[in-house]
């Protein structure tokens, strides 16, 4: 079962996207949904998501560029939505073209572009700085393999009219156990019963 948590996303902490309008309706934010990491399931199953999900917000599937240069980073002008598993080999980001499309979209007010910032939030360790990385071809925000290698907010410009905010992985406090440890958004090094997620995996 793949489930929402594995992705990662712009405006929406991971912890269930029918609870993203009560989140922000109070704040009158627009929302997208970033479905990355996509070379870790089937194609199919990522496509299915992403008819689900575009139902209630907007979604672009994404993976983020692996290249190690701090510059340059390439990315796939192919249409996201015709991935392969050949793709998923590839280094060069997959995604940017239809999320950047989306942004500039929103920077439009009756014909004239404002400046927008965007938040891009999530658990630890989902690709978020990575995210904000591949959509600037260059290394602007530091990266890891272990959660809560971002501190603090970070803003990078894309363009004179797109901020981009780098923030911190949200946990909410229910969300610390087992399924957390998981998902990789908590260290390992911090669990007090490695039984736990263990015992989590094997019921399922």
């Amino acid at each position: 079962v793949i489930t929402l948590r594995t992705f990662s996303c712009i405006v929406l902490a991971e912890y269930g996207v029918e609870s993203g309008d009560s989140v922000l309706s109070d704040y009158n934010k627009r929302l997208i949904l970033i479905l990355n990491k996509i070379d870790l399931v089937p194609p199919d199953i990522a496509k299915a998501w992403h008819k689900h999900l575009s139902k209630q917000f907007p979604t672009v599937l994404f993976k983020a560029n692996t290249q190690t240069q701090r510059s340059h980073l390439k990315q796939c002008k192919v249409d996201v939505m015709a991935v392969n598993y050949k793709m998923f080999g590839s280094s060069s980001c997959l995604g940017a073209p239809e999320l950047t499309k989306l942004l500039v979209n929103y920077t439009r007010n009756k014909g004239i572009r404002t400046s927008i910032r965007v938040g891009v939030i999530g658990l630890p360790n989902v690709g978020k700085s990575s995210l904000i990385n591949s959509l600037l071809r260059s290394r602007s925000c530091v990266v890891g393999a272990i959660p809560g290698v971002t501190k603090t907010v970070q803003e990078v410009e894309l363009d004179k009219n797109i901020k981009l905010l780098d923030s911190p992985g949200v946990v909410l406090s229910e969300n610390v156990g087992p399924l957390a440890t998981i998902q990789n958004a908590v260290k390992l090094d911090s669990l007090e019963d490695p039984m736990k997620p263990i015992e989590l995996i094997m019921e399922h």
